[in-house]
Order: structure tokens, then C-alpha cells, then sequence
């Protein structure tokens, strides 16, 4: 059995200029190896819905990051995820090791079925599901998906949703497209390609204007539209 601890987390994302909040001690946190493995290879997104009931939990964005850290609940011990994601954008870490986010998973793109909590980083973003995806929030969640995606060696099928996971009928995270989310992670990746890299072959090299095309279409913080325009003015002319 294989239990990795992602302790490049914190740093990956912030070379990613994405806004990083550690909780303390999370480079150690995680589920004993007493209830599973952990070795990602895919990354697993959820919304959190209404807040928990614990006070600890309900005073702001950090202050639920480190009940969803620390304390999770009754019936489910935490860390309940490895990264929360707020509506403004911040990115939370929580855990290096496994967390409580998944259950069993039934097979999902690239991802085999199995136990989820070995098989997935899990991303709690701080939504209710049916209140819509803040434009600092979303980014921030594509962004996020393609750290993970480099980080995991993996490619933008292997974002899933719990939803499309789930054998017990779960929803989340809700309103949240995910087949437009991946060709987003996908773009996010390609703007993250080294100059030194060949370039790709002519066929290749349309289908990635397109997908760069389409995601600067939906693109909302100006950082990432920067970035996916100069991945475009780096490709080849036709």
C-alpha cells in the first residue's frame, strides 16, 4: 500500500499566483494508514453546501478551512479534503495525507473505480451548490486543477465530480459544468507549456488555438486572460 504526503502543495499553487492560506500543520495531517492508501491520480471537486453547525465552522472562509482541517464531523473524522477554495478565490491547505472526501468511487474518466480517498485529491470550494460560481472562485478552480493535474502527471480527465463518482447519489459540486471546467484545466495546461518544448504538429497546433480560443471566451480574472493570450501569440501561424 502506497501513502504519499503532497507536501509541494502550498508552493506549487503560489507559483501559480494563485492567493495560498496554510493551515497549521498541514504537511503532516492526514488519515492514519490504518484506513487506506494514498496515491492520487486524480483530483476529486465538491461543493461544501450550508455550513456545518459548529461555531468553529461558521465565522469565514478560514475559520471553515480549518473546521473541514481539523475538526470535520461526527460521522466523518477530518481532514475532510487536501485544498478549500473560497469564494473570493483563496486557496486553503489542509492536508498533505488522505482525507475523508470520497467513499468508494465508481469509475470516471481516466480515473479506475475504487477507494476514492486514495484515489483523488479532494477540493471542497466553499459553495452551496446552487448559488452560482464567482468569477475569482472559478479561476481560481481551473488554476487549481491544472497544479494538481501537473503535479499528478495527469491529464484534464482526470478532474471529476463528485457527482460523477459517487455510488450514493451525490451531487456536487452543483451548477458547475464540468465538461467546459476540463476543457478549461486542458487550456490552463497548454498556457503552461515551455518555449523550449517542439512545437506540436499543424493539426495539433489548431486544436489547441481552439481550446485556447474558447477558454479566453470564458475567462474572467485578468490574470488568466494574459496568460492564455500569450500561450496563443506563442503558437505557430499557420
Amino acid at each position: 500500500m502506497t501513502y504519499r504526503y503532497l507536501t509541494q502543495l502550498a508552493g506549487a499553487l503560489r507559483a501559480a499566483d494563485l492567493k495560498v492560506v496554510e493551515v497549521p500543520g498541514w504537511k503532516t495531517r492526514g488519515r492514519p494508514a490504518s484506513t487506506g492508501g494514498f496515491d492520487p491520480v486524480g483530483v476529486l471537486w465538491h461543493h461544501t453546501g450550508s455550513k456545518d453547525t459548529n461555531p468553529k465552522s461558521i465565522a469565514d472562509d478560514r475559520a471553515y478551512a480549518e473546521w473541514l482541517a481539523e475538526i470535520g464531523r461526527s460521522d466523518l473524522p477530518a481532514p475532510l479534503c487536501q485544498l478549500s477554495i473560497g469564494r473570493d478565490g483563496t486557496v486553503y491547505v489542509c492536508a498533505a495525507g488522505r482525507g475523508n472526501h470520497a467513499g468508494t468511487a465508481r469509475a470516471s474518466g481516466t480515473v479506475a473505480g475504487g477507494d476514492g480517498n486514495q484515489l483523488y485529491v479532494g477540493v471542497e470550494c466553499q459553495n452551496t451548490g446552487s448559488e452560482g460560481w464567482s468569477d475569482a472562485q472559478r479561476d481560481a478552480m481551473v488554476t487549481t486543477g491544472a497544479v494538481l493535474a501537473e503535479l499528478l502527471h495527469t491529464s484534464a480527465q482526470a478532474q471529476r465530480a463528485h457527482r460523477e463518482t459517487s455510488v450514493t447519489g451525490k451531487w456536487d459540486p452543483g451548477l458547475l459544468d464540468m465538461d467546459a471546467f476540463r476543457r478549461d484545466v486542458a487550456a490552463e495546461l497548454v498556457t503552461k507549456e515551455r518555449p523550449e518544448e517542439p512545437d506540436p504538429e499543424p493539426t495539433r497546433v489548431e486544436e489547441i488555438r481552439q481550446l485556447l480560443r474558447e477558454a479566453l471566451k470564458h475567462a474572467k480574472s485578468a490574470k488568466r486572460r494574459r496568460r492564455l493570450q500569450a500561450a496563443l501569440d506563442r503558437l505557430p501561424s499557420r
